[in-house]
């Protein structure tokens, strides 16, 4: 699981933080307010559905906190940088359906709102690879989804090589399959644990 999203912006500072605002607005966002951070020079922009902080205290009050309203623009390495938080990690810790479809929906529109205020576009998988086991059920019926769907990916059975299975472990934390690794270009890989067929459909579409 992924807890935070960002692109790179072909943007300035001043223009990526227009954009953002002008981007929410449209997008049916409310814009609260910003804040410079002097000693970084990053810039973070407020926003927020209301319809999503309503159903959300409606559902799980408790969770309010894990819904993403500040996006960050930032320089590293010579580069702006502009993100959130992901809400998938909203979708992960709550057994509620409401608010695993809730947190999909936010996933969906807080990547919209980044990748078109940094000017970076829909991101693409490059690569797709399928951790499974010879035995594990869930895979087969993940397989036979993609399969399906014509997607291409590499499957790996970390019953039989220690090595990808070390790594998995490393990256994710989990030693459960199915795993589905997506690949991009331009930024690190991210993890969807489970079979979990509205997000995968939603980021290999």
């Amino acid at each position: 699981m992924n807890l935070s999203y960002f692109r790179k912006s072909a943007y300035s500072m001043e223009e990526t933080v227009e954009r953002l605002k002008e981007t929410a607005a449209r997008d049916g966002f409310a814009v609260l307010g910003e804040t410079a951070l002097p000693a970084s020079g990053a810039r973070i922009v407020y926003v927020c559905k209301s319809r999503w902080a309503d159903a959300l205290i409606a559902e799980s009050p408790s969770l309010f906190g894990l819904l993403p309203c500040a996006v960050a623009a930032y320089e590293k390495g010579g580069k702006l940088m502009v993100g959130a938080g992901s809400p998938t990690v909203l979708g992960g810790v709550s057994d509620s359906e409401a608010v695993r479809e809730l947190a999909g929906e936010a996933e969906s529109g807080i990547r919209k709102l980044i990748d078109e205020a940094s000017g970076a576009g829909e991101l693409r998988p490059a690569g797709i690879k399928l951790y499974s086991t010879k035995s594990c059920p869930y895979c087969r019926m993940e397989k036979a989804w993609l399969d399906e769907r014509k997607v291409k990916y590499e499957l790996i059975y970390v019953d039989e090589d220690q090595a990808e299975a070390e790594r998995l472990v490393a990256r994710t934390g989990q030693m459960g399959v199915p795993v589905t690794e997506i690949l991009y270009e331009d930024l690190d890989s991210e993890f969807v644990l489970g079979f979990d067929k509205a997000r995968l459909s939603r980021m290999i579409a």
